[in-house]
């Protein structure tokens, strides 16, 4: 409920209970008891004893935490943006990394394999030279 839909709802049963906010200064301590916590510790500090100035600076202060809350989420929204893409850049280094790594290893292997192929047909020949 906002502040506004409160202040009218507040004043509508206030006329049933006169006896609950016989003076401005009472009207104005119950109406700050049933205001959201945030909007209530703003205002609550400022001690007023006009119902329509709390009510204004209520307003006021429920504006301003709407717009700290929607830039709370646009800020964790644009860090959440922030590591997908850094972890995106990471994988991606990482596959090309792990690719040339593979790559690397298999030329290697490639190269070592012929050498040792080459060397096995020397042994072979030089076995077979020794027996003849």
């Amino acid at each position: 409920m906002t502040v506004t839909e409160y202040e009218r709802e507040f004043v509508r049963l206030s006329k049933y209970a006169r006896e609950c906010v016989s003076t401005e200064a009472i009207m104005c301590k119950r109406f700050e008891d049933g205001l959201n916590e945030d909007v209530c510790l703003f205002v609550g500090v400022l001690e007023l004893k006009e119902f329509v100035v709390l009510v204004d600076r209520a307003c006021k202060v429920e504006e301003l935490v709407k717009e700290k809350r929607k830039a709370e989420i646009e800020s964790r929204d644009s860090r959440k943006r922030q590591l997908g893409k850094s972890f995106l850049s990471l994988s991606r280094k990482s596959r090309e990394f792990t690719t040339r790594l593979v790559t690397s290893v298999e030329f290697s292997n490639r190269s070592k394999g012929k050498q040792y192929s080459g060397s096995k047909a020397q042994t072979t020949s030089v076995a077979g030279a020794g027996n003849a």
